[in-house]
Order: C-alpha cells, then structure tokens, then sequence
C-alpha cells in the first residue's frame, strides 16, 4: 500500500513537472525564435552587401527559419544542462552553420557543381577560388566556423563524415539500394550533421552528450523523411519511409534509437531537474516521428505489410501537425517519453 501511494505521488509530481516544462516552453518559444529569425536575417542581409549578391529566397528562408527552431529547441536545451541559454556568440555560428549547411544542400540537389568541386570547397576551403555569390559565402562562413571551434581534430573527423554520407545520399536514387545501406546513410547524414553543432558551444561535453546530439540527429533526419514521404516517392528518392512494407519494421527502428537516447540521458551527469527539462524538450522533437509512424499505421490497418505507397493520394501521406488530434497525439507521446 505505502508503495502504491509513493507510486501515485511520484506519477503526480512527474504530471505537475511536466506540466509546468511544457507551459514555460510554449510561452518562451514564439519569442525566443522571432528575435532568433530578426537576428539570422539582419546578419545575412549584412552578408550580401559585403560579398555583394542575394540568397535566393528559398535559401534565405530556410536559413532564417532553421537557425529560429534550432536555438531554442536544440541549442538551448544543450546549454541549459549548463545552466545557461545560448550566448550571442554561439548564436552567430549557429547562423554561420546554417549558411554553410543550406548552400552545401544546395550544391548537390540543384546540381550545380560536380563531387570534385563540392570537394575542394568543402575539404580546401583556403586554397579554394570562390567564383559565385554562393561559394563565396560558403567559404566565408566554412572558415570563421574552422577558426570558432577548440576541438578541432574532432570536428574535422565530423566534417569528413558528414561529406561522405551526402555524397552516399546520391545512391537513395538507385533502386537497388540496401535497406541497410538507407538506414546507413539515414543516421550517419543525420547524425552527424546535428553532431557538428556541439562543437559551436562553449562547452565540454561528455561523451553521453555528444552520443545525444548524434542520436537525435539521426531520429531528425528520420522525421524529415517520413514527413516527406509523398515528396520523396515522386523523386523517387529511397527512404526508409518510402521503402516501408511494414510500419511496425520502421517503429522498431525508431523505438531504438528512442531507447539508446533515453540511456545516454540517464548517464549526463547534471541535476535530476535539468535532465528532465532536457528528456521533455528532446522528446517534443523526436515524438513528431511517432506521430508519423502512427498514421502509417491506420494506412497498413491489421494487414501485414502496407499497400504500394506509390498509388496512396497526397492526403493520406501528408503529415497535418495542425489536426487537433495530431497535437494531442503529439504531446501524450512527449509525456510519455520525455520521462526520466
């Protein structure tokens, strides 16, 4: 009986806990990402008088709107294990990474430049002779972040494997990929690109932490490609959400990487208060998936494999984060993984 009622009274003060995470995140978020997104663009409008020339507007946006997520939700939460938010500095790089990450994309889906040029940017970027608004910025932002970073061994090891998994990526067009080879790919693009971004902070992370920024990467990127599932089926790009025969393979896979990042979090060494604002804030982004993984679910029904995605109209594949019932879905999963 006295073992029920700590049970009832722990349940209670995790409901409370969460409650209140959940509600001072909400409240913080809007703000917090408009002055973010107010500081991304003034700084890439200062970018283009300098180098004079324009992002387009779809790289422009996608930097201003990556860099405003990813501070509070990701940056803030690496930090606040500190016991502090993202300084003006951190946030400069966060900016600088952005850049670098969005034009690098933009180099092989637009096709505008070979592998050995990609590569001699990526790998030479001092000896390298910009030739366009676009691989000047590049380069000038490549440098400032290999000039910003203390670790610099461990970043350029980072660097060379994020490099190598885009260039793996190319193969996502070849139908006779592996689903190993996807999964591969998936976690090494993934993982590695979010791994990066620690190594902008100043801070010493532990090994457990660095495993957490990595973990996390490789269930972001597994999100994008669930929630571009009818996007990728008409590039006839690869995935293992467009490869999907049976959701319950693909949950598994997700459950796993839930799992191992809930065991690295448990091994941080910091405040039990801290952790847990941690677990609930990195839950609110990798849950998103599951809630993917769940209206996959009523596609495939008690069948045992899915019906050829190809044929499924948009409505089916597209992922509504506005439906009322997806939320709620969405914050059930957070309360239930975001435990400690």
């Amino acid at each position: 009986m006295e073992f029920a009622v700590k049970g009832l009274i722990f349940v209670a003060m995790y409901v409370l806990r969460f409650i209140f995470i959940l509600v001072k995140f909400a409240f913080k978020l809007p703000a917090v990402r408009k002055q973010a997104a107010i500081d991304a663009t003034t700084y890439l409008h200062s970018v283009e008088a300098r180098l004079n020339g324009q992002f387009d507007e779809f790289t422009f946006k996608k930097i201003t709107k990556s860099h405003s997520l990813y501070l509070p939700i990701v940056n803030d939460s690496f930090t606040a294990l500190h016991g502090r938010s993202t300084n003006k500095t951190e946030q400069l790089r966060s900016v600088h990474y952005f850049i670098c990450s969005s034009v690098f994309d933009n180099f092989w889906d637009n096709k505008t430049h070979t592998a050995e040029q990609i590569a001699a940017i990526f790998y030479q970027p001092q000896q390298y002779q910009p030739a366009s608004f676009d691989e000047n910025v590049f380069v000038e932002s490549h440098l400032f972040l290999l000039n910003e970073v203390k670790r610099k061994e461990a970043y350029l090891q980072v660097l060379d494997k994020v490099f190598t998994a885009q260039q793996l990526s190319l193969k996502q067009f070849d139908k006779d990929i592996t689903n190993e080879a996807i999964q591969h790919i998936t976690f090494e693009k993934g993982g590695n690109s979010v791994l990066l971004c620690n190594y902008y902070l100043d801070v010493e992370p532990t090994k457990a932490e660095e495993q957490c920024w990595y973990l996390l990467g490789t269930m972001i990127q597994l999100t994008n490609d669930l929630f571009d599932t009818y996007k990728d089926l008409q590039q006839h790009s690869y995935t293992l959400a467009t490869r999907c025969t049976n959701v319950y393979e693909v949950e598994s896979i997700y459950l796993h990487q839930i799992a191992q990042l809930k065991h690295c979090i448990a091994q941080l060494p910091y405040k039990k208060n801290l952790k847990q604002y941690f677990s609930i804030v990195m839950a609110s982004t990798y849950t998103l998936g599951l809630v993917a993984v769940e209206q996959l679910k009523k596609i495939q029904g008690n069948n045992a494999t899915m019906p050829d995605l190809r044929y499924l109209p948009r409505k089916a594949l597209i992922i509504d984060m506005e439906k009322i019932s997806n939320v709620w879905l969405w914050i059930k999963l957070i309360f239930k993984y975001g435990k400690l």
